[in-house]
């Protein structure tokens, strides 16, 4: 597989997140001083693991790995990291112990496991790094006993370089918007646009990536809630800067959510914030003046996350059912919008002006056969029209049926005088007589082309 075979060697290799190798380095040429323990977090994909794997192999350290498949209750960390911790190698050498994603650490499998680990830390001889994708998750007591590096969400076009260099050694033919499109896709994970690559084969065309799809980019807003009411930090807005929604759509999440993670004083100081960024946001739209988001965001992340802070370990965070409301009143709203455009093309007006026509409208349909006239006159079908009036659209479809069941009324009209020898009359009478004809014929086109109103019915 590629993500094996390209798996970073050294430092160099590990992309994106050259800036924490310094930070990390300088933790275990220090390891004793300060805290023992190493938490690296960050999303999945981004290179935790990898960086100790190759921080490991470039110092010479050996490496004692437990990952999330191994049992991890008190027992099995006392047994495996425990003596690990407290003893050193034959001939000198070093070790590094690492636990992968340590905030998985929890219920019945791995009963007493974080108080073990805790205990473990505090004790050891040697090095130990845990990983996390949410460092909140771990508890308190352990990050207190650890040193704390962030790992961010790689970029696309640092994901692209990678995906690039892998394609010209494996001669992949590939377009670069292809590769461009696996990298947006992955939403910051390597392995995982790695893996989408390997799985394409040796030629991708455009159109190519759609097989693979687009991973849940959901999990990055969640990760920043749970952050946002656990913390009671000032410093928590920082994380909604990579979040890819606006202002006003992170509001929505904000306010559907708080009252799940506060009760009492802190949710009515909570909501009074969200509140005032409500304010600040709407003057910003309003006078185009977009400096005042900055207010706004700051008081529903920084100020939402001081005014309470929550003891829950789960918080069942869901999207605004604002959303919800948009998506199942999407066809009425279709509907509504084909009715105003029907109405607005008759009458020769705007939508706007064309909604103040609907009670009229309405009016008419209680009498089914003026309902039935109107609803011709508009082009409305049933669908329509029982969105107007839903409890009399069965008495105008009937009204409508008897009226396609009259006879047509055909008008009489006056032959024009045939002139023969035998039929003398004189010629002015018969032009007067076919002048009169065609003002009358004249007269009746202009009535049946006469714009109508609501009122002729």
């Amino acid at each position: 597989m590629l993500v094996e075979k390209y798996f970073p060697k050294n430092f160099s290799e590990i992309k994106g997140q050259q800036a924490l190798v310094k930070d990390i380095l300088a933790w275990i040429n220090t390891w004793g001083n300060e805290k023992k323990a190493l938490l690296i977090y960050g999303p999945p994909g981004s290179g935790k693991t990898t960086m100790v794997k190759v921080l490991a192999k470039e110092l010479g350290y050996d490496l004692i790995e437990l990952n999330a498949s191994d049992k991890r209750d008190q027992n099995a960390l006392n047994r495996i990291a425990g003596n690990a911790a407290s003893s050193k190698t034959l001939f000198g050498y070093k070790k590094i112990i690492l636990l992968d994603e340590a905030d998985n650490i929890h219920g019945k499998e791995d009963f007493g496991g974080a108080k073990a680990l805790l205990e473990i830390i505090k004790n050891t001889q040697n090095p130990i790094i845990l990983t996390a994708n949410s460092y909140w998750e771990v508890s308190q007591a352990i990050r207190d006993n650890c040193k704390l590096v962030q790992f961010k969400r790689l970029q696309s076009r640092t994901i692209f370089s990678r995906l690039k260099e892998i394609a010209t050694s494996e001669g992949i033919e590939a377009d670069d918007d292809v590769l461009m499109k696996i990298a947006e896709q992955s939403s910051g994970d390597m392995r995982a646009a790695i893996n989408d690559l390997d799985s394409l084969g040796k030629k991708l065309v455009k159109g190519d990536e759609k097989v693979v799809g687009s991973r849940d980019t959901e999990t990055s807003i969640f990760e920043a809630l749970s952050k946002l009411y656990m913390s009671n930090s000032i410093d928590v807005r920082k994380e909604f800067f990579d979040i890819d929604k606006k202002p006003d759509e992170l509001l929505l999440w904000i306010d559907e959510n708080t009252p799940k993670a506060y009760k009492g004083k802190e949710l009515l100081n909570s909501m009074n914030l969200i509140s005032k960024s409500d304010i600040y946001l709407k003057r910003a739209f309003n006078t185009r003046n977009y400096s005042m988001w900055k207010y706004a965001s700051d008081l529903m992340t920084g100020g939402v996350s001081v005014a309470g802070i929550t003891d829950l370990r789960y918080i069942p965070f869901s999207p605004p059912k604002y959303f919800q409301v948009l998506g199942s009143s999407k066809k009425s709203r279709e509907t509504n919008k084909i009715i105003l455009d029907k109405i607005g093309k008759k009458c020769h007006c705007s939508r706007k002006v064309a909604r103040t026509y609907l009670p009229m409208i309405s009016a008419l349909f209680l009498n089914p056969r003026k309902g039935a006239l109107i609803a011709n006159f508009f082009e409305f079908d049933m669908e329509e029209v029982k969105f107007i009036d839903e409890k009399n659209y069965r008495k105008i479809e009937l009204a409508r049926e008897e009226l396609l069941k009259e006879p047509e009324k055909k008008e009489k009209i006056e032959t024009v005088p045939i002139i023969t020898e035998k039929k003398v009359e004189s010629r002015k009478e018969s032009l007067k007589k076919v002048e009169e004809l065609s003002k009358e014929e004249s007269k009746e086109e202009k009535q049946k082309n006469q714009q109508k109103t609501l009122f002729d019915f």
